[in-house]
């Protein structure tokens, strides 16, 4: 019977073309509900054979080192694939690369080795089809003959196109399993890291708390288990408030987060956590809540207010020494009708004392050169503006900044007395930089009563010249030109322990 239609013969599939479109059809089905490279393998490996007629056929990949391996195979011996393995015709990452088909092996210029090989295998045509992506190859599936065959056009396109289809799957697959992997790894990272990680939704709720952050507030590992757990009220009264006023601020604003307060752990003590959040946004920028870490802060915590204390303590009994030292020096000074050495003596304790008092605000780490050179050189109204004090930020360590301090001190001193500052008209400049890892201090006079060299070297110029040597390494240049005495420092810099 003709079908109907518009005078078009419609044609009705063979045997084998129905066959081979189940077989296609079955191919891109199983490709796609595919959920491992096996299941692609497998899927591969069943359109080949029922398609191209061949009993046996393998699917072969290039490895990281660029070597064609075996990776799933259909009436293959150990001995075969152990022979054959690394042969190709192609190189990695070759593109458009065409089917190589050999209707018989022993007709081939091959070395005789591979004519064995294959031949004692039982096999005589098989066919080389290149497996694809992206353009380039990544491997190729083998169909075996037990006798020679002559290959078609049609077998030679129904190759190309499972092979088309089979790199596209591999592609995907192995797309999917490196998301799977690296998900897996970022929980481990997670689950497993030494601080607690925890990530919440637009009202604060948790989502995701890591083991270290479960195990700090005794919850079960699955978040069911949650139900009824609002860590708002583990967080000690005092802290409440603000931490709270920091967080909806943070949430309505969609802004980082950090603070530190007190919460208690399951087994009942208090735990200083210093928490640091940032927002987490949709693909389209929309706020989805926090993902941040509480850090346990408490032993730091508490180091650093023994520290405090301990250099308070330090701080009163250095004071009190001092004040021992420049009451005998008055009384000494006033016995011996030196008042004016004892006035320099006690200015050189007061200069000493005001350094240690800075480094102690410190906590003895270092202390900015601007401050040391303010406090070193504090005039009165008249001479404050003749004095001019530039320069970058230096932190000093403590020995530095106490030899630093009296040398400014001794400078400032002689100034006033009989330097630049010892009358009307004069100003000092104080200048420093850094320059070839060295801090370079220049205190320069002008203007002052006229200068001569000194005939013999005072208590001053040896205290400055000695004690920057010994404490910083330094080189001093003292200069006596007449319009004004110049004084320079050059100190090597070094990192200063944090």
């Amino acid at each position: 019977m003709q079908p109907q239609g518009s005078g078009a013969s419609a044609r009705v599939l063979g045997t084998s073309e129905a066959g081979e479109l189940r077989a296609l059809y079955s191919l891109t089905d199983r490709l796609y509900r595919a959920g491992s490279l096996e299941d692609v393998y497998d899927a591969a490996l069943d359109a080949i054979t029922d398609t191209l007629g061949c009993g046996r056929a393998s699917v072969l990949l290039f490895d990281e080192q660029g070597v064609m391996q075996f990776v799933a195979w259909r009436g293959l011996s150990d001995t075969y694939r152990q022979a054959l393995a690394g042969h190709s015709p192609w190189r990695p990452r070759e593109r458009d690369p065409e089917p190589l088909l050999v209707p018989d092996i022993l007709d081939t210029a091959e070395p005789e080795w591979i004519k064995a090989a294959i031949a004692g295998e039982g096999i005589r045509g098989l066919g080389f089809v290149p497996i694809v992506a992206q353009g380039e190859v990544i491997g190729k599936f083998m169909t075996y003959y037990a006798m020679p065959h002559a290959f078609s056009r049609h077998e030679v396109e129904l190759a190309t196109a499972i092979a088309r289809q089979v790199g596209f799957s591999i592609r995907r697959a192995r797309a999917e399993e490196e998301l799977r992997d690296s998900e897996e790894r970022l929980r481990l990272l997670s689950e497993l890291a030494p601080v607690m990680i925890w990530m919440g939704d637009a009202t604060g709720k948790c989502l995701h708390l890591n083991r270290a952050l479960r195990e700090f507030w005794g919850l079960p590992d699955e978040p069911a288990g949650w139900d009824g757990f609002d860590w708002r009220e583990t967080v000690h009264p005092e802290d409440r408030a603000a931490m709270q006023a920091a967080l909806d601020a943070a949430l309505a604003a969609g802004t980082p987060l950090r603070l530190r307060a007190r919460f208690k752990r399951a087994r009942g003590d208090w735990r200083v956590l210093e928490t640091e959040a940032r927002p987490r946004l949709s693909a389209r920028g929309g706020f989805l809540g926090m993902i941040g870490v509480n850090i346990d802060v408490t032993e730091r915590e508490e180091a650093a207010a023994q520290r405090e204390l301990l250099l308070a303590e330090m701080s009163h009994r250095v004071k009190n020494t001092l004040a021992v030292v420049q009451a005998i020096a008055r009384q000494t000074f006033k016995q011996a009708e030196a008042p004016e050495a004892g006035r320099a003596f006690e200015g050189r304790l007061a200069a000493l004392a005001a350094a240690h008092d800075l480094l102690t605000r410190e906590s003895w780490e270092s202390a900015p050169l601007t401050r040391l050179a303010a406090d070193a050189l504090r005039a009165d109204d008249e001479r404050k503006a003749r004095v001019a004090i530039s320069g970058p930020e230096v932190l000093l360590p403590p020995k530095q900044a106490v030899a630093v301090t009296l040398a400014l001190h001794e400078l400032f001193t002689n100034a006033l007395k009989y330097g630049a500052l010892s009358n009307d008209a004069g100003r000092v400049t104080l200048a420093w930089r850094i320059e070839a890892a060295e801090l370079r201090i220049a205190w320069i006079e002008a203007g002052g009563p006229l200068v001569t060299p000194p005939k013999r070297r005072g208590f001053g110029s040896v205290l400055i010249e000695r004690a920057l040597a010994h404490d910083c390494g330094a080189t001093v240049r003292l200069e006596y030109p007449p319009d004004g005495l110049s004084c320079r420092i050059e100190i090597p810099l070094a990192p200063v322990a944090g």
